[in-house]
């Protein structure tokens, strides 16, 4: 790959100029701009369409992010320099996909690093919004095969495991009326899938990241509407229309789907590359799991697109997998253990279970699920890394350091 082409914007802080300056001297960089003018900024981005913007966001950070947001698209990769006790500011820069963000001037062999490894993550370029061409994000549809079976709770974990891999991690909540994948994450959004039916016009890949709610380098959540009313706002366009951008914004897209069949539901079903059906071991749970796969078969969607997840599994449960099998002609794909009272803690304080109960067998279940996820899909698994304190891995999440 050849050298990153950057543009500085650097009202306020001079070394950050002279860092620029470095990096280009010793060919690190290709610098097409320094500038302290945000007009120039948006007029030498749109011109150069560089690789990389490194921004300083000053004293006046929020107005820097104003600028920044005016990108034109596909937006370049943005590292910034800002405040670290400004929440908002801190949780708006990474809606709007800013790679690294550093609390003080990071030294040169900071900026140099975050600078490859923007530019790493670009590969060849491309006119579109989405990624490079063969390297979509990949969409896995969560639905229920009955109400209670904790198909919201499976939906949460698994984004929670594929992001603590390192993926960028975007979950919608389709869970159509009144879905509460954002209570799980203690998230309060202040907009929804209703923001989208009522702005369809103005969807694109910008808009879309403003919609989104989450902590920083965390999971990404578009949430189901507020009021029931809201939800019959949304339709199988609007869903096609979102999954359509955000394949070109994230690694996975997890779809908390809603087990009626509404249009929407059809319409995400058949947009998703992979279905995880769950089910209980209990005859009325199974009996609505067969219902639900051959509905699913005669809509096309059978085979190994379908992967069948009993959680809250036991070893004494009293239907066996071969029961399931003479059922349903296939055994479960995936099990997750029953542990109710560290899952309820999750849910009661918006953490993953890994958070909760990090070396828990329920925990080490949604990890090794992750990692079978991607092999359903015929692609390496990434390494585990060792869990780190919630409190230190938040700070190592917000902030790079070296």
């Amino acid at each position: 790959m050849s050298n990153p082409s950057c543009i500085f914007y650097a009202a306020t802080n001079g070394e950050l100029r002279r860092q620029a300056l470095r990096l280009e001297a010793e060919g690190t960089i290709e610098l097409g701009h320094v500038t302290v003018d945000p007009s120039e900024l948006l007029a030498a981005v749109g011109a150069q369409s560089p690789d990389v913007v490194v921004a300083d966001l000053g004293e006046d950070a929020e107005a820097v992010l104003d600028v920044l947001d005016k990108l034109p698209t596909p937006r370049p990769r943005l590292i910034v320099i800002g405040p670290k006790h400004q929440s908002d500011t801190i949780l708006r820069a990474m809606r709007m996909g800013v790679r690294d963000y550093f609390d003080m001037p990071p030294s040169e062999d900071d900026l140099r690093s975050a600078i490859l490894r923007a530019a790493a993550e670009i590969g060849p370029k491309s006119t579109s919004l989405d990624k490079p061409k063969g390297h979509p994000a990949r969409v896995v549809a969560v639905m229920g095969a009955k109400g209670g079976v904790g198909a919201t709770v499976v939906a949460c974990q698994l984004s929670a495991s594929l992001r603590a891999s390192g993926a960028r991690v975007a979950l919608v909540d389709l869970n159509l009326p009144l879905g509460d994948a954002a209570l799980y994450f203690d998230i309060q959004p202040s907009y929804t899938l209703a923001n989208i039916a009522r702005e369809s016009e103005r969807l694109d890949a910008t808009f879309l990241r403003t919609l989104m709610s989450g902590r920083p380098n965390g999971v990404q959540i578009l949430a189901s509407p507020v009021h029931a009313e809201e939800a019959e706002l949304v339709r199988g366009a609007h869903v096609e229309r979102a999954l359509s951008l955000l394949r070109g914004e994230f690694d996975w897209v997890v779809l908390d789907v809603s087990r009626t069949w509404s249009e929407p539901t059809v319409r995400a079903l058949d947009l998703a590359d992979m279905i995880l059906l769950v089910t209980l071991m209990d005859v009325p749970t199974l009996h609505h799991t067969r219902k639900h796969i051959d509905l699913l078969e005669r809509l096309g969607h059978g085979g190994a697109r379908i992967r069948l997840i009993a959680n809250r599994h036991s070893s004494v449960d009293a239907v066996t997998d071969k029961d399931v099998a003479d059922f349903l002609e296939r055994k479960p794909d995936f099990r997750i253990p029953n542990d109710f009272p560290t899952t309820l803690a999750g849910v009661n304080r918006g953490a993953s279970v890994a958070e909760i109960a990090p070396r828990s067998p329920i925990a080490r279940a949604y990890v090794e699920l992750s990692q079978v996820v991607h092999t359903w899909f015929g692609s390496e698994a990434p390494a585990v890394a060792e869990q780190s304190s919630g409190a230190l891995a938040r700070v190592r999440g917000i902030f790079r350091r070296s």
